[in-house]
């Protein structure tokens, strides 16, 4: 018995922590730990089964449910270690902005707040609530003998996000852009008579907090929106309202067989499948609450055991309980998830895009492209993907004290999770109309147009500039027309290096999504919690199924990244035997 019990413990840590995974930056997604793979409370559920004297003819079953509530605590333990850090590229759970000279980690002007006075700094501390009840029907033919079993779980939980955004506004310098002339003239102008696809003063976001949302509200419900605003994220949204997703999630299923049974305990092994019946990941919102396994199939195997390894002879005796369990989880439901661009780094889906229309190519126009509409790169790389894990387990262990009717246990936990292998859904980027991300530019704080003289002679001078390799945080300043306003502007002579013409084809992002998306930086990195728990329960061996009631809190710490969450928990349980 022990070692098989080895054979599977070597097994386990050697699928689960074979990976070595960084800890998580610029990411919108989270994936919990489900609440239905638990270990511990599958102990719950079946130990009150095989514990009690009855016996019954052939088949025996049991009809057990644990209701529990989970929330999240202390997530701000240095850097990178809590869950607030995972959508900022800062490493912490705090991003300052400013302009675009790199001593910031966000460029307001990305976010269409313009040019800011000094920095502002936006900050993040997620709580997150896991409650629900996790139903278990079990049968075993015999249970005190070698023979079949079979389970069925079936949890109905909700899993709640609340955000919880802070800010220290930076001011807005004015409705101004500076730039330089071939002249080395420091000429300051209103950027919406340069270029008018960005939005003036009056239209833009007052916070980066408000542009993130794409708007915002009042307790008075005054409501600022983005209705009419010309740069807004639809995608990768942050949320100041909680968030929350209610499922019977996941549900699975285990078929196997006693390989041990006596009366003073039993070693059983079964094939696990478990159904994606809770919700996928849209890309919609950062920190999405998403009940199950996101989505994906799992296949795997599962252990349990008990031994009694004290008795009195009276009316004690202690019990020894193992559980545990490995699946491998395949993608199943098409989810979604939001890239960075290659070329451009952590936090480069929120940088301004332009795309260029496909036209019929003339004389004045040998590229055959034309300047369309500005947004932002989330918008157009959020994309259908598949995701598998090489294996998820858990394996709990717990001493079970027993006096008359009453009973205590104190038990322990591990579970974790591999990385997360990710790549994009070729067969759902037409289904879902992707973007040709070819027809995109990365613009930096390049403009496609200089419409300073336009007021004056009706003429718009076509710059067609980008930015391929610009960053959220640094880029070029804007580079406009040579000569004064109201004269007609003539296309500037001398390019800063890193300033390109966006119709040529090379300027533009990659048209192959390998090459232009950063699909390895979204993926989920190698979670590891361990859980305490302990339970006091009584059972009414008198009656005829047994009923059993308990009541049981934990306690379940992370490891130093923040692909988890640190949670305390209470809880009940209680079961019929028949």
């Amino acid at each position: 018995m022990k070692k098989h019990i080895l054979m599977v413990l070597s097994l386990m840590s050697s699928m689960l922590f074979s990976d070595s995974c960084n800890c998580l930056q610029g990411i919108n997604s989270y994936q919990p730990h489900s609440f239905n793979a638990y270990s511990s409370r599958d102990i719950l559920h079946k130990k009150t089964f095989y514990t009690n004297d009855s016996h019954r003819d052939e088949w025996q079953g049991m009809f057990s449910v644990v209701p529990e509530y989970m929330r999240s605590f202390n997530q701000n333990c240095g850097e990178c270690s809590g869950l607030g850090s995972r959508p900022f590229w800062s490493g912490t759970n705090s991003m300052t902005y400013g302009i675009n000279d790199g001593n910031s980690n966000v460029d307001a002007y990305q976010f269409g707040m313009g040019d800011v006075k000094g920095q502002g700094t936006i900050t993040i501390n997620p709580r997150v609530e896991h409650y629900g009840a996790d139903m278990m029907l079990h049968f075993a033919r015999n249970k005190f003998e070698r023979g079949l079993f079979f389970t069925i779980k079936a949890p109905l939980a909700a899993l709640s996000i609340e955000t919880n955004i802070t800010e220290d506004v930076a001011v807005p310098i004015s409705d101004s852009i500076t730039f330089t002339d071939n002249s080395d003239n420091t000429i300051v102008t209103d950027i919406s008579d340069v270029w008018p696809t960005y939005p003036a003063q009056g239209a833009r976001y007052k916070s980066l907090r408000e542009a993130w949302q794409a708007g915002s509200a009042t307790a008075e419900a005054e409501v600022s929106s983005s209705r009419h605003n010309l740069l807004v994220i639809t995608q990768g949204r942050l949320s100041d309202c909680k968030q929350t997703a209610i499922r019977m999630a996941d549900v699975s299923m285990t078929l196997g067989y006693k390989l041990y049974a006596s009366d003073k305990g039993f070693v059983d092994f079964g094939f696990k499948v478990t159904c994606p019946t809770g919700n996928v990941p849209k890309g919609e919102f950062i920190f999405e609450p998403i009940v199950g396994r996101a989505g994906h199939w799992g296949v795997g195997a599962e252990l349990s055991s008990r031994y009694e390894i004290w008795n009195n002879q009276t009316d004690q005796h202690l019990d020894f309980w193992m559980q545990g369990e490995v699946v491998h989880l395949f993608s199943g439901r098409t989810g979604f998830r939001s890239f960075d661009l290659k070329k451009n780094g952590k936090g480069s889906k929120y940088m301004l895009l332009q795309h260029y229309f496909p036209v019929t190519p003339t004389d004045d126009n040998p590229t055959g492209r034309l300047a369309s509409f500005v947004t932002h790169a989330v918008n157009v790389t959020t994309m259908p993907v598949k995701s598998s894990f090489s294996a998820e387990g858990s394996l709990a262990a717990a001493f079970d004290y027993h006096k008359d009717n009453w009973n205590m246990m104190l038990g322990a936990e591990f579970w974790g999770r591999a990385c997360e292998k990710l790549e994009l859904d070729c067969c759902k980027l037409v289904k879902y109309r992707v973007a040709n991300l070819n027809e995109y530019a990365v613009l930096g704080r390049q403009a496609s147009e200089d419409a300073r003289s336009f007021a004056n002679n009706q003429a718009i001078l076509d710059l067609h500039l980008c930015e391929p390799e610009a960053t959220i945080s640094k880029s070029e300043n804007i580079v406009l027309g040579e000569g004064v306003p109201p004269a007609v502007l003539t296309y500037p002579t001398n390019l800063p290096e890193g300033v390109k013409d966006a119709r040529v084809a090379a300027n533009r992002i990659p048209s192959s999504l390998h090459d232009a998306l950063d699909v390895c930086g979204a993926a989920e990195g190698r979670a590891l919690t361990g859980r305490l728990l302990g339970e006091l329960g009584y059972t009414f061996k008198d009656c005829h199924y047994t009923p059993h009631l308990g009541l049981f809190g934990s306690v379940e710490v992370n490891n130093t990244t923040n692909t988890t969450v640190r949670l305390w928990s209470v809880g009940a349980q209680g079961s019929l035997n028949f």
